[in-house]
């Protein structure tokens, strides 16, 4: 899984490279390829005319999602005539590896990127605006996943897959899931048992990662002008502090320092048993497949305002090299790689879940409870910045949320030192 897509690390300002130079044939989509498409993709796909001679290299991380795009270059080749090689590079490092492939020639015409390395790939230049999405195509994606592939305004991503993090129960302990956090609290009165080490509800409160969804349903944000713009920070405003204030009355059910509630250990107690509820991503369920209980996965209860909680997101997208010699052929893969038919084809193949709103009643995810749940908190979700600031946030934020919750600090306060802090950082980066 593409565990929140290269979090904690600050990305650095990318230059710009040259790209693979190379020829291929193009012919006409068969008839029949066509029929099994919805007929709104097909005419935009239309529009986009392969180049003469165009040939494509693109670049995947290892695994499912590779096999993924190595089948849809087989059927694309069959629908247009342009031949695609698809080569493993992981997608987090595919924008670092362009500053030294490109100007040797090696390229890729397209590749996969997390969106947090967007903001420097777009400073490089290394990018193409997605152009071949009109207002009806984005309205067909969730608005985050949209935001997500965006840079301060303009789209530039394909976005294939959207993961948020969710709650997960123990069913045996909670048989139906909670609805509201008022529901956890009244739950842990009569579950918690400290010595015992179990505790009606888990997550990791000293990371900005996952305590963000109490922040931002409140209210709070990191950047205004969803997360471009480094000059508005909002972690310290009215709307934060009073987010920040309910996460500090919640260690009443939660009694333990925020060094004795890592990753490592919530998933140890929930595992065991001791934990009724956990907040955590799609990847977990990889480490739950030998417990001796039934779990569950829901969206995130309501907040005490009645709000929806506002988780970070990651969204992975397709991007098209600015410097291809063959614009329109990478677009129309990028585009043909991203269409329903073909994301569904992808959920089938990498369990990863599909960023299309009109996916949300397929088949193929009804049937499957736990990635129908994580789509719904999906619909809540923010992307998490991509711009270059957003490096100089995760300390010091981190830092303020453990302090709150440690030392009982006053929320003001600590939020206060940790935009002090970030603006601090972000001055002696320029």
């Amino acid at each position: 899984m593409f565990k929140r897509f290269h979090l904690f690390t600050s990305l650095t300002v990318i230059s710009s490279l040259a790209l693979l130079a190379a020829c291929g044939g193009k012919a006409s989509p068969p008839a029949e390829q066509e029929q099994s498409r919805p007929a709104d993709e097909t005419v935009k796909r239309e529009r986009l005319k392969p180049e003469a001679g165009a040939q494509l290299l693109v670049w995947e991380s290892k695994g499912p999602e590779l096999d993924y795009l190595k089948a849809i270059a087989e059927q694309f080749e069959k629908a247009y005539g342009v031949k695609v090689k698809v080569e493993p590079v992981p997608a987090i490092d595919s924008v670092k590896k362009l500053t030294t492939d490109g100007p040797a020639g090696l390229g890729a015409d397209v590749f996969a990127a997390p969106h947090d390395q967007l903001g420097n790939a777009v400073l490089a230049g290394l990018v193409l605006q997605n152009d071949v999405f009109d207002e009806s195509a984005r309205s067909e994606y969730m608005e985050s996943a949209i935001d997500g592939v965006s840079n301060k305004g303009t789209l530039y991503g394909f976005p294939t897959a959207i993961d948020t993090y969710a709650l997960y129960y123990n069913k045996s302990l909670l048989p139906t899931p909670p609805k509201t956090y008022e529901d956890i609290v009244k739950f842990a009165a009569g579950y918690n048992d400290p010595k015992n080490k179990k505790y009606a509800f888990m997550w990791n409160v000293g990371q900005l990662y996952q305590s963000y969804s109490f922040l931002a349903g409140y209210g709070g944000y990191v950047f205004g002008s969803k997360g471009t713009d480094a000059g508005d920070i909002g972690l310290n405003h009215a709307k934060a502090i009073e987010g920040a204030s309910y996460i500090q009355s919640l260690k009443q059910i939660l009694p333990l320092n925020t060094n004795d509630i890592n990753d490592n250990i919530i998933t140890g107690f929930f595992q065991e048993g001791k934990t009724a509820a956990v907040i955590n991503g799609p990847w977990l369920q990889s480490s739950l497949t030998q417990v001796n209980f039934e779990y569950g996965v829901a969206p995130l209860p309501l907040l005490p305002n009645g709000q929806h909680p506002i988780s970070f997101s990651g969204i992975r997208g397709l991007y098209v090299n600015s410097y291809t010699k063959y614009p329109e052929a990478a677009k129309l893969f990028a585009s043909y790689a991203t269409s329903k038919p073909n994301l569904t084809k992808r959920f089938e193949m990498t369990k990863q879940l599909p960023p299309r709103k009109d996916m949300m009643e397929d088949p193929i995810l009804i049937q499957d409870a736990n990635a129908s749940a994580f789509l719904e908190q999906a619909k809540y979700s923010a992307p998490m910045p991509s711009i270059p600031e957003m490096g100089n946030v995760w300390v010091p934020a981190g830092a303020a949320l453990s302090s709150l919750w440690n030392s009982n600090q006053d929320p003001r306060t600590a939020l206060n030192n940790a935009v002090e802090q970030i603006k601090t950082a972000i001055k002696t980066t320029k």
